[in-house]
C-alpha cells in the first residue's frame, strides 16, 4: 500500500472513529448520557459531512484541493489540542470547552494521564482521536510534499 492509500485509510478511520464515538454510548470509553439524540445527530452529521468533504477533496488528487484537506486536518488536530491539552497543562480553558462541560460530560470516562492540580484530564477516547488525527495529518501532508 502506498502513502496516498495509507493517508486515505487513516482519513476513513478518523471518520468512522469520530462517528461511532459521537453517536454510540460506549461508557466508560465515552459518556453520551448527557447528550440528547438531537445533539448527537447534529454533531455527528455536521462534523461527518465536513470530514467526508475533506476526504473527497483529498481523493481528487488535485494538489490545491488536497492542500485544503490537509489544512482542515491540521485545524481539526489543533482545536483538539487547544480544547484538551491546554487546559490539562495550564488550567486555562477556551470558552467553547469550559471546565463545567468537562465535569458533566467527560469526568467519568477512562483516563491514562495523571492529574495536574485540578485541571481536566484528557480521556482515552480523545487521546485515540488525537493520535488518529495526528497520523492523518502527517500522512496527508507527506503525500503533498513528496
Amino acid at each position: 500500500m502506498d502513502l496516498f492509500n495509507f493517508a486515505i485509510a487513516f482519513q476513513i478511520l478518523l471518520f468512522l472513529y469520530f462517528e461511532v464515538t459521537t453517536l454510540v454510548n460506549l461508557y466508560p470509553w465515552n459518556d453520551l448520557s448527557k447528550y440528547s439524540t438531537k445533539e448527537k445527530f447534529i454533531e455527528g452529521t455536521v462534523n461527518g459531512i465536513i470530514i467526508i468533504l475533506c476526504i473527497g477533496l483529498f481523493i481528487t488528487q488535485i494538489k490545491w484541493l488536497m492542500i485544503i484537506s490537509v489544512v482542515f486536518w491540521f485545524v481539526f488536530l489543533f482545536m483538539q489540542l487547544l480544547n484538551w491539552w491546554m487546559p490539562y497543562l495550564t488550567g486555562k480553558y477556551l470558552n467553547q470547552f469550559p471546565k463545567t462541560l468537562y465535569e458533566t460530560h467527560f469526568k467519568n470516562t477512562l483516563k491514562l494521564l495523571p492529574p495536574i492540580k485540578d485541571h481536566i484530564i484528557p480521556d482515552l477516547q480523545h487521546n485515540v482521536l488525537q493520535i488518529i488525527s495526528l497520523i492523518t495529518f502527517i500522512l496527508s501532508a507527506l503525500v503533498i510534499i513528496t
